[in-house]
């Protein structure tokens, strides 16, 4: 492939200079230093991705030398994705995975980006489609234009605004966000690529980002066959990052950061994909490794599954990760409704942080599928209600069919139970949790596998009415049997003919 003409000068010029100050610049500087992988400043009880939820490595205690014969030394790279059969022979040292060749070729990324950029529109969304998140946008938006109006926000108002998105945690997280810098200049929540991505292309700080585009780009460029989520091959992939960053040339405009980050993360969405790359359209493609493979011994790669010197294709890139089992979970859910006066039902909130933090369920137990499932209920219900439920008032149960509800990481059936007590006092306070009315009830935040249970009582989500065994169709009466036309007398004529008289209808009068 020829060499590309370099035109630095007149990619430089389009850039304008950053209009904040030195000061707020580095707050943003210290935030994108401060925030590590698995610090405890980035809260997580669901990881959004391997670089904000793998933990950095505790240093061991030092261990006395052993005086016996040497042990064999164990592999430690896992190699998950690696069957029986045979594999890729690449022989190279750790020098293969240097930057030189990409450093070489910045200015081709950087002019790329600038001939794309109108197509690229800004920056990314790296999680969720565009199309899906606009119209929450500009709910948003219109509703909080400000960080200050944000943070007076309540969190049941900003988890209704974000139903339907998933991942809840991050509009808490916004909220608390918002919150803390109106306190004070403390980032809680942001995470190392969030930081990053911010200092960069808000601020022009020279600072890396790895998010999934990155980390796919880095380790075709680098042929960097690792497990993905290893700690050593993330602090390796953000290391090279961060000196491509340092490596940019200087005196170019505060840009040049966020173009070279936004220049990577585009190249891994449009051209670099996780299946049927476009390496031909590729500018940094003289600089990949994993296009020309070739080196010596490496003990951070694991084998690539194969034969031959030559691997099959650059998609084997990144290292595919290892699948894990679903766990299997059982729960009893206890629709619980009170029928007094008024209608209400028993909802329960879920705790801040863990699956489905802050929304509301109906009481749920965890239960062995072998267990009594309304008796595991009850109980449950006893201790919330601080009093045994059946002595409240009439009891009726229905036991409804098990609903299957599928997580990321949890095959998980409901058993649902529908309790109906009728009474007419007033419901007991329960020790934690809320009775609903109707409308209260279809308002409430609650999570996909809540309106599924809901809809396997009452029908469908938001509908108060119970079902009840179908009712019997009544039979259709016999329809009364027409009686039989009469035929017109028939006379004979003059010649012999029969003749048969219709009798005509008689027209009505003027």
């Amino acid at each position: 492939m020829p060499p590309r003409k370099r035109t630095r000068a007149s990619v430089s010029a389009k850039r304008e200079p950053s209009l904040l100050s030195d000061s707020e610049i580095s707050v943003i500087s210290v935030a994108s230093s401060d925030f590590k992988p698995g610090s405890a400043s980035s809260a997580a009880s669901e990881p959004e991705s391997a670089y904000e939820s793998t933990p950095e490595p505790e240093p061991k205690p030092k261990k006395r030398k052993a005086t016996g014969p040497a042990r064999e030394k164990k592999p430690t790279i896992p190699v998950g994705d690696i069957e029986d059969g045979p594999v890729v022979a690449r022989p190279h040292g750790k020098s293969y995975h240097d930057i030189g060749d990409v450093v070489a070729n910045q200015d081709a990324l950087l002019e790329w980006f600038e001939s794309v950029r109108p197509e690229a529109k800004g920056q990314r969304a790296y999680e969720t489609q565009v199309a899906t998140v606009i119209a929450y946008w500009e709910r948003w938006m219109e509703r909080w234009p400000t960080i200050a109006d944000l943070a007076m926000a309540d969190i049941e108002d900003v988890n209704a605004a974000w139903r339907g998105l998933g991942y809840y945690r991050r509009a808490k997280s916004l909220l608390d966000g918002a919150k803390a810098v109106m306190a004070n200049p403390g980032f809680k929540g942001v995470g190392r690529y969030t930081a990053g991505a911010i200092a960069s292309m808000a601020y022009g700080v020279r600072t890396p980002i790895v998010d999934g585009n990155v980390h796919r780009v880095l380790t075709r460029l680098l042929a960097l066959h690792a497990p993905q989520t290893a700690p050593a091959t993330i602090r390796s992939l953000w290391d090279k990052a961060e000196a491509l960053v340092d490596a940019l040339p200087k005196g170019l405009g505060k840009g040049i950061a966020g173009d070279w980050n936004q220049g990577l993360m585009e190249l891994g969405a449009t051209v670099c994909r996780p299946t049927g790359p476009d390496c031909s359209g590729c500018p940094l493609q003289t600089a990949c490794h994993a296009y020309a493979e070739e080196g010596e011994e490496c003990d951070l790669c694991a084998p690539i599954p194969g034969s031959g010197d030559t691997i099959p294709s650059v998609t084997v890139f990144p290292m595919r990760k290892e699948k894990k089992a679903s766990r299997v979970e059982h729960e009893a859910v206890c629709i619980t409704e009170w029928a007094g006066p008024e209608r209400r039902w028993l909802f329960i909130k879920r705790p801040e942080k863990g699956l489905l933090a802050g929304l509301f369920e109906p009481p749920t137990i965890p239960i062995n599928p072998a267990a009594d499932k309304l008796a595991a209920a009850l109980e449950g219900l006893d201790g919330l209600l601080g009093t045994p439920t059946r002595e409240l008032g009439t009891l009726s149960h229905t036991e409804v069919a098990a609903v299957p509800h599928i997580f990321s990481h949890i095959d998980m059936t409901y058993h649902v139970q529908h309790l109906v007590l009728e009474c007419e006092a007033q419901p007991p306070t329960p020790e934690r949790g809320v009775w609903l009315t109707a409308d209260e009830v279809e308002k409430a935040n609650v999570g996909t596998g809540v309106k599924k249970v809901w809809a396997a009582a009452y029908g469908a989500w938001g509908k108060t009415e119970r079902t009840g065994k179908a009712a019997t169709k009544a039979k259709p009466k016999p329809k009364a049997k027409a009686a039989p036309k009469r035929k017109a007398p028939e006379v004979k004529g003059e010649n012999g003919k029969v003749v048969r008289k219709v009798m005509m209808p008689i027209m009505p009068q003027k």
